[in-house]
């Protein structure tokens, strides 16, 4: 009777050892393809598909987005995993991904790179703080003391120093790099938000 007894317990803690090891392969799929999450968020002023929330998708698809402003005077970028994206794109499912759509506010402070078109002279650094009471336009100032104006509308930025000579950039918003000019002398400036 001992012997059976034995033989019953070994028997069951074989087959709990194998479900201890079979159940979690089970459960990320590891016996088919596995489902990821794509974690959607659609902020205040964007429109498009895929909305707001959690959608599951099979390894390896392909998911087209697409978001637009409701408001045309706006931009809109899409982020994904702390990259910036164009607002019409693909992102491809390996893993689970979270995207967030929202409109572009350059209200912050940003290193300015200013190029010269004669590349004999040096390109020159500083930071800019972009403020305001709306996101299409306001004021700004620069850590040498300069100041001016900003406006920000359908995906072109122009920023107009008003004691800085007659210094103008613009630009496209999404990249935030653009052209100079000051009168002849100009160049190209591209900007990093610190």
């Amino acid at each position: 009777m001992k012997t059976k007894t034995n033989s019953v317990l070994a028997v069951y803690r074989a087959l709990l050892s194998v479900c201890i090891l079979i159940v979690p392969l089970l459960s990320c799929s590891f016996f088919g393809i596995p489902d990821y999450e794509l974690m959607v968020t659609v902020k205040d002023g964007v429109q498009g598909t895929p909305e707001s929330g959690q959608h599951p998708y099979k390894d390896l698809t392909v998911v087209d987005y697409k978001y637009s402003p409701v408001n045309l005077l706006h931009t809109v970028e899409v982020i994904a995993t702390g990259s910036q994206l164009s607002a019409e794109g693909t992102v491809t499912m390996y893993n689970n991904i979270a995207i967030e759509a929202r409109l572009i506010d350059i209200r912050a402070t940003w290193k300015i790179t200013f190029a010269y078109a004669d590349t004999a002279i040096a390109s020159i650094e500083f930071a800019v703080t972009f403020s305001g009471n709306d996101i299409l336009a306001g004021t700004f100032s620069d850590d040498r003391g300069y100041n001016g104006t900003w406006d920000a509308a359908s995906n072109v930025i122009n920023i107009t120093y008003s004691n800085w000579e007659a210094y103008k950039m613009t630009g496209t918003l999404f990249s935030m790099s653009g052209t100079w000019s000051n009168g002849d002398v100009t160049g190209t400036w591209s900007a990093v938000r610190e």
